[in-house]
């Protein structure tokens, strides 16, 4: 029963950190091998991912490089004592893809990642893929 009990807390927490973008800077988890090994890679995810406030700005920043940027622009987002980020829109493709290259830090832990969004006319919103 104890067992089980741990499986859904380890599952209810899983569950709650997941996003469409991944906002946590956690690294080097441990193999999935056991409960205690889930259970530890749950909690450290929890722990590196940053606060709402950050993820609002880094969707501020974003938003604003696809409407207002040109290739080679950057812009930088920060939540004061918390957490810092760049993104910079390094290509716009012939299909009007912009690309762009993210950086956050937190907690003194960086995250480097590409992120691709596509604009689609019909719907009229970016999709990221």
């Amino acid at each position: 029963m104890r067992l089980l009990l741990i499986l859904l807390s380890i599952s209810f927490l899983t569950g709650c950190a997941s996003n469409s973008t991944d906002f946590s800077v956690a690294t080097q988890y441990q193999p999935n091998q056991s409960a205690y090994d889930l259970g530890f890679n749950a909690i450290r995810k929890n722990y590196y991912t940053v606060p709402k406030v950050a993820q609002g700005e880094y969707t501020r920043c974003t938003s604003f490089a696809l409407r207002s940027m040109q290739v080679g622009e950057q812009c930088t987002w920060e939540v004061p004592n918390t957490a810092i980020g760049i993104v910079k829109l390094v290509q716009i493709d012939a299909t009007g893809c912009h690309y762009m290259f993210n950086t956050m830090m937190y907690r003194n832990k960086q995250k480097n990642w590409q992120e691709t969004a596509c604009y689609n006319g019909s719907t009229k919103r970016w999709s990221f893929q």
